[in-house]
């Protein structure tokens, strides 16, 4: 965090007799000393830009500037938990809140009402920085504006298995990728927003695209799969287990394993394929201002300047996803990502409408089935 503090106050110059300069300068300094800068508290997950070079000053490095603007203290609280614990503790707090901004809650999250009750509908004054295709993939109401995008697919460790020892790899089915559970680590539904949106990915193949029942798949593997609580430890298993080789994650991962190596990535890419198409569901994390907030003029200039080249400039080699703001340029290791272009957007088979109306009845099935 920044270590600016309020500037020092100056003399009255009407003052004339010495013993009141004096009275002036003791209190003046001891305000300085005392006076602890106000805290602007911004909640998000747990890994949130932590995955760079410098993760110990990232905050500064990113937020100092804001912070030497307004004359606070930027608190960026990484929650130990995924987007949907985020939104318990908002809801939780919502009589008294202590955050003014939110990162982290997606175009699949936002659906729900409980996400929207914590927050107040904002328009940046910047958004045009932002596509409006991106806008409009994550909450064309504005409770939550775009901060950061990436593609949900599965990834795997080139050490372990490849297209040579595992061909169906090529061209990955869902029904392959059954055949594949032992291998493969996922995140809960409930608690993460991969793992719901690696659900939906599912359920928009089977029901879609094949025009069968989706609750299938999750009975196949049901047992056989590794469900991890959120994507921290569904990583953290799977680079840790040596059975384990698949891993329901993020397309830009590659990248992030070639700027780290230094050389070509040691994981690569196997978006879900049916009939000739390869399929990704993108997954976008929005900013948003909290429902009566602590300081809301601030987190509205706060989300205004996350829109900017100022931030998000950072957040492709320390948060690994694709900025929202379309001027940024990309690192050259971002050649092995999975980009948009690369693939169909899954989002395109499910509505915002249909998900929003069946997601609750989706997730109890899922229940029925995993817990059954």
């Amino acid at each position: 965090m920044s270590g600016h503090a309020y500037p020092r106050r100056k003399d009255p110059k009407k003052l004339i007799a010495a013993v009141a300069v004096i009275v002036v300068i003791v209190i003046a300094t001891y305000g300085i000393v005392t006076w602890k800068q106000p805290t602007f508290t911004v909640y998000t997950y747990d890994s949130f830009m932590l995955w760079g070079n410098d993760p110990d000053n990232i905050d500064n490095t990113v937020f100092g500037a804001f912070e030497d603007q307004y004359g606070v203290e930027v608190r960026i609280e990484r929650l130990i938990t995924d987007a949907n614990g985020i939104i318990s503790r908002l809801v939780a707090e919502s009589e008294n809140p202590v955050a003014d901004v939110v990162i982290g809650i997606d175009n699949i999250l936002i659906l729900q009402t409980l996400a929207k009750s914590v927050l107040e509908q904002y328009t940046p004054s910047n958004i045009d920085l932002i596509d409006d295709s991106i806008v409009s993939a994550l909450d064309s109401d504005h409770y939550v504006s775009p901060f950061d995008f990436g593609l949900i697919t599965v990834i795997y460790k080139l050490a372990e298995i490849n297209v040579t020892s595992h061909p169906q790899l090529e061209n990955l089915t869902l029904p392959n990728l059954a055949d594949l559970s032992s291998y493969l680590v996922t995140e809960n539904p409930h608690f993460s927003s991969p793992g719901l949106s690696f659900l939906l990915s599912q359920i928009a193949v089977y029901e879609k695209l094949m025009e069968e029942d989706w609750t299938q798949w999750w009975s196949d593997v049901k047992g056989i799969i590794d469900v991890q609580e959120g994507w921290t430890e569904a990583w953290t298993k799977w680079d840790s287990d040596p059975t384990r080789h698949l891993l329901v994650s993020y397309g830009t991962d590659p990248a992030y394993g070639a700027s780290f190596s230094g050389g070509v990535p040691d994981t690569a890419i196997a978006p879900i394929h049916y009939d000739g198409v390869d399929y990704a569901w993108m997954q976008v994390e929005g900013i948003g201002l909290v429902k009566n907030g602590p300081n809301p003029t601030l987190a509205r200039a706060f989300i205004d300047y996350c829109l900017t080249s100022a931030v998000q400039s950072h957040i492709a080699l320390n948060q690994w996803m694709f900025p929202a703001n379309s001027d940024v340029e990309f690192d050259p290791v971002f050649q092995y990502a999975l980009h948009p272009d690369d693939v169909s957007l899954l989002n395109a088979l499910l509505s915002s409408t249909e998900i929003a109306t069946n997601l609750e009845t989706w997730l109890d099935e899922y229940d029925a089935i995993m817990t059954g």
